[in-house]
């Protein structure tokens, strides 16, 4: 059976899946049910496509990407004192992807 995939711009899809996770999670503070949301299941679904793009996002903005990194990476260089600080995490994970060659 041949392909008939349509190519999609990961970059545009990430965009619009970002845009829909924030809007149904902008009441949201419990991080593991931020990352339960349909778009952001489908992020973590574009694979390792998607890192450079949420490490980016990171940079821009901090925000509760963490669960998809791991999930993506199977890494986590967030040690475990810097848990729980958001700020601190993000910082973890840009060095991180600075270190791997993806940023």
């Amino acid at each position: 059976m041949p392909d008939t995939a349509i190519p999609v711009d990961v970059g545009e899809l990430f965009e619009k899946l970002k845009a829909e996770w924030k809007s149904k999670t902008r009441y949201m503070s419990n991080s593991a049910q931020m990352a339960t949301v349909w778009p952001y299941q489908q992020i973590i679904g574009l694979g390792r496509p998607a890192l450079v793009l949420i490490l980016k996002e990171l940079e821009r903005e901090t925000d509760h990407w963490f669960w998809a990194l791991e999930a993506i990476s199977g890494e986590n260089p967030v040690p475990a004192e810097r848990a729980g600080d958001v700020e601190s995490m993000a910082k973890s994970w840009i060095e991180w992807g600075r270190q791997k060659g993806i940023t």
